[in-house]
C-alpha cells in the first residue's frame, strides 16, 4: 500500500555532510525546506524535497529542488501520487519551478506531461557569497 507523508525520517543517518545540513536546516525552529516521502509497506521508495521563494512579478513560488523514486518502484504511480499530494497541500501557489539536467529526458517528459514550460535561463551559483 502506497502512503505519502510529510517527513524527513528517511534522510537521517545518510552521509555526514548531508546529515549536518539537514539537521541544521530542517530540524530547527524555522525549517528551510519540506519533504514528502512515499512509502510502500513502511519502506521509503520516493520523495520530493521542496521550498518556497518569492518573485516580485509572480509572488510566492514553490521550488522543487529534488525528486526521486527508487528504480524498482518507477512506473507504479509513486511519482504521480507525490505530485498529487504536493498540489493538494499547495493549492494557493500559482507557480511551481524546478531545474533538471539537459540529459534527464525522463524528468523533462514528466514535466511536459504536467504542462510545464521550458524557459531559457542560465543558472549561476556560488557556494560562499562572502568570498
Amino acid at each position: 500500500m502506497l502512503t505519502i507523508s510529510l517527513t524527513m525520517s528517511i534522510i537521517r543517518g545518510q552521509t555526514c555532510g548531508l546529515q549536518q545540513n539537514i539537521d541544521r536546516d530542517y530540524f530547527c525552529d524555522n525549517p528551510k525546506f519540506h519533504c514528502l516521502v512515499a512509502e510502500i509497506d513502511n519502506k521509503p521508495v520516493g520523495m520530493i524535497l521542496y521550498s518556497y521563494f518569492y518573485w516580485a512579478n509572480d509572488g510566492e513560488v514553490l521550488w522543487i529542488s529534488q525528486m526521486f523514486v527508487e528504480e524498482e518502484y518507477r512506473k507504479h504511480g509513486v511519482f504521480f501520487e507525490l505530485i498529487r499530494i504536493l498540489r493538494q497541500e499547495n493549492r494557493s501557489i500559482k507557480i511551481v519551478s524546478c531545474a533538471t539536467s539537459r540529459d534527464n529526458k525522463r524528468m523533462q517528459k514528466i514535466l511536459k506531461y504536467y504542462d510545464a514550460h521550458e524557459i531559457d535561463l542560465k543558472f549561476y551559483y556560488k557556494y560562499n557569497i562572502e568570498g
